[in-house]
């Protein structure tokens, strides 16, 4: 585990995007709130957030890039908030590597999105943690497996953690 200091955050409320500027550090994830998911992406610091995204005119997911993009222009009419829960588990890369790795992706193809292995959180964690992981992915296939599984083998051993 990682000593903390005490001005460490690891998840704010949901608010405004016009709100957010004062809780978030640069390098910290942002999650935006989505019909049925969250969008994730790393705070710059100056009011913008550096995120995997199709962008304007994009026709097909394939086409995914990183972008940096003002927070409000990426919030629309969702909540937004500061969530770097995985600090607990994971040290997070010093601030400057996390921002070396956002800028250096901007404009880059993102592969081809895959909800599954290849997303937006996926990639907001690498540049944080240096670890392409989604929570959510790991969330909703142990959501499944905590459904279907007990009938038929047992308990659920948590296939994901």
């Amino acid at each position: 585990m990682m000593a903390e200091s005490k001005d460490t955050v690891h998840q704010t409320p949901w608010t405004d995007s016009d709100q957010i500027g004062r809780a978030a550090k640069p390098g910290d994830k942002l999650e935006f709130q989505r019909p049925g998911y969250k969008h994730v992406g790393i705070y710059d610091g100056e009011g913008g957030v550096y995120h995997m995204s199709g962008g304007a005119g994009v026709t097909s997911k394939s086409d995914s890039h990183y972008r940096r993009d003002e927070i409000s222009q990426v919030a629309g009419k969702s909540k937004v908030r500061v969530n770097n829960e995985r600090d607990a588990a994971w040290q997070p890369l010093p601030k400057t590597e996390i921002l070396k790795r956002a800028e250096e992706s901007l404009g880059k193809f993102g592969g081809t999105y895959n909800a599954a292995s290849n997303n937006c959180e996926h990639k907001a964690n690498y540049m944080r943690y240096g670890k392409p992981e989604s929570q959510q992915v790991i969330n909703m296939v142990n959501g499944i497996a905590d459904t279907f599984c007990p009938p038929y083998c047992g308990e659920h051993p948590s296939f994901l953690y």
